[in-house]
């Protein structure tokens, strides 16, 4: 496995957020907005961190911040921007609004990874490509893709050398982990969830 410091973590904070009708990622949880709740996990595991975001006000977490390349390409172009942009070439790429993902999961991801164009958790028998490492190789199949208009990001991984890691039976796994929020209704279900 590569060393620790050649991991870089994209956290893609680019949605629309039209369900929520504000920012996700700067929805505040218990005095924190949901995207310092994975900035805090991911610290633990690399100093790189960037966000994938139109919106200036992440600047204010001190992180490099970059716009998608394709706007309004959904979560398939935000992992596109952030390979572009990354240094590394393993990228874990997790989304701003599942702020549940506990230190054990991103831990076992990032001591998995090997020679697969990614690396993708999969839970209750569904992959989760936002909680996955993507090795830089992806960039052009992806841009292909975003070209052609083909932005599902399962189905790019067909044409990857993907890896599926299931932690469905480790206890360490909480029944929450990949909760994402994305309405002021669930925001107010999970309100008091947050450790």
């Amino acid at each position: 496995m590569p060393e620790k410091k050649e991991l870089t973590a994209i956290i893609l904070a680019g949605g629309q957020s039209s369900r929520m009708m504000q920012d996700k990622g700067l929805v505040c949880l218990h005095g924190k907005s949901m995207i310092e709740y994975i900035i805090e996990k991911v610290k633990k595991i690399t100093g790189n961190i960037i966000i994938i975001t139109q919106n200036p006000a992440y600047r204010k977490f001190g992180y490099p911040c970059f716009k998608d390349s394709f706007k309004e390409l959904g979560p398939l172009g935000g992992i596109y921007s952030g390979l572009i942009h990354s240094s590394s070439q393993k990228n874990l790429v997790l989304g701003c609004d599942t702020p549940f993902f506990s230190d054990h999961l991103l831990r076992s991801l990032t001591e998995n990874f090997s020679d697969e164009d990614a690396l993708v958790t999969e839970h209750n028998g569904k992959a989760e490509p936002l909680c996955a490492i993507y090795d830089r190789n992806c960039i052009p199949h992806f841009h292909t893709l975003l070209k052609q208009g083909k932005l599902k990001v399962i189905d790019a991984l067909q044409g990857l050398k993907t890896v599926l890691i299931n932690f469905d039976k480790e206890a360490w796994l909480t029944k929450n982990e990949f909760a994402n929020i994305n309405t002021p209704e669930e925001l107010k279900k999970y309100s008091n969830t947050i450790k």
